[in-house]
């Protein structure tokens, strides 16, 4: 159903109003009134789109009407149609913007419509204009409060640098120390040396962490460019392997590592591809029952990419999970589960590892995904691109 304008004829000769009435008809609601208070009263009850007054009235001229309507209901279009005698008048109401136009009076049939055509788009086109200025004012106000949150953001981001960075120097220096201390003066054969000269490279690796940050931090610089080297896909593989080996073993678990020697070797950050792999791995024995079997290989494409899978007959991930299990803090809502364990079966830390990973993997121009089915395992695939992507200039 097609909605009418509505239109308001102000005139104090009731056979004019009538005229204008039968005129427009099909093309307006056409309302009337013969005194200029009448007409205000239906300005307050009706949504009027366009007003048309007569100029000589009693009580009220046309000009001073409009200038009310003006006041009181600014989004009406206001017509006035008058003698020439009145032409000064009108000249003074336009310019002060109290009227959008005049009619000469008498009018031709034709010449009105086109008129009040004009006016009905006038009408609709400050309608839509102040709709998109609306929109504009709320989307400032999303800004506002999105910068606000950002920078409230980046605060706490800088308050837990310092925090976490002053924080962990202690127990860094207490775990390096008595590292070295066990490895120069108590070197032990078998697993338990193997084990704390892993302790001490985890240590050395976790300093250097805490000490880049920190230095980020002060030069406000947080996106340090990657520093690649040309690093053999197999040792990296079976790097991290070793490192993860104790845990599976403490779990009773076997780990089976497929690789190929002419694998070659790719571009990366040594430190960060190791850091992947190895929170791909832990995460494996983490979600493994005892006696399970965890796979570590890799795959290189015709393109010269590289794909490395870690895969495990673990209890799998629930559907409405794998969507956000990247995500920062996500560990699937079971606070109960929450442990500083590092490889304990179904118990869950801060949910920062896999978001790391993503991270990582992102900076290298690769992509990281996993495939799950309940009761039946998991698989993580790291996918790389032959070619590092270009590195951001730095200051």
């Amino acid at each position: 159903m097609i909605i009418k304008p509505c239109l308001l004829v102000v005139d104090d000769e009731p056979d004019l109003v009538q005229s204008v009435k039968d005129l427009l008809r099909f093309d307006f609601r056409v309302l009337g009134a013969t005194r200029a208070a009448d007409g205000l009263a239906i300005m307050d009850k009706e949504d009027v789109h366009v007003v048309m007054s007569d100029q000589r009235m009693p009580e009220m001229t046309g000009v001073e009407f409009l200038k009310r309507v003006k006041q009181t209901h600014p989004d009406a279009i206001r017509l006035l149609f008058t003698a020439y005698a009145d032409l000064s008048a009108v000249a003074a109401a336009i310019n002060e913007g109290n009227v959008y136009r005049y009619i000469s009076k008498p009018w031709e049939a034709d010449e009105l419509r086109l008129v009040l055509r004009q006016a009905v788009d006038q009408y609709h086109l400050q309608a839509e204009r102040k709709r998109l200025l609306q929109e504009v004012q709320e989307k400032n106000r999303q800004l506002e409060a999105a910068n606000a949150e950002l920078r409230r953001a980046n605060d706490l981001k800088q308050a837990f640098i310092k925090v976490a960075s002053h924080e962990l120097r202690t127990p860094l220096t207490i775990i390096l120390g008595m590292a070295e201390l066990g490895l120069k003066l108590h070197p032990q054969p078998g697993p338990v040396g193997d084990w704390l000269a892993q302790i001490h490279q985890a240590a050395v690796r976790l300093n250097e962490r805490v000490d880049q940050m920190v230095k980020l931090h002060r030069a406000e610089k947080f996106e340090r460019p990657l520093q690649p080297v040309e690093l053999p896909l197999v040792d990296l593989l079976r790097g991290a392997a070793q490192e993860v080996q104790s845990f599976v073993a403490q779990r009773r678990q076997r780990l089976e590592i497929n690789t190929d020697d002419r694998l070659g070797v790719i571009r990366g950050e040594r430190d960060k591809l190791h850091d992947c792999i190895v929170q791909l791995l832990v995460n494996a024995i983490k979600f493994t029952p005892d006696g399970g079997t965890i796979r570590l290989g890799a795959s290189r494409g015709a393109d010269g990419s590289v794909r490395i899978t870690v895969s495990d007959t673990g209890q799998g991930i629930d559907p409405d999970s794998v969507a956000r299990i990247f995500d920062p803090f996500f560990t699937r809502f079971d606070v109960s589960r929450h442990t500083s364990g590092t490889f304990e079966f179904d118990r869950r830390g801060l949910g920062l590892g896999l978001a790391v990973v993503k991270a990582f993997v992102e900076m290298h121009g690769g992509k990281v995904w996993v495939e799950s089915q309940l009761q039946r395992g998991t698989t993580f695939t790291i996918a790389l691109p032959a070619e590092l992507p270009l590195q951001k200039e730095t200051a």
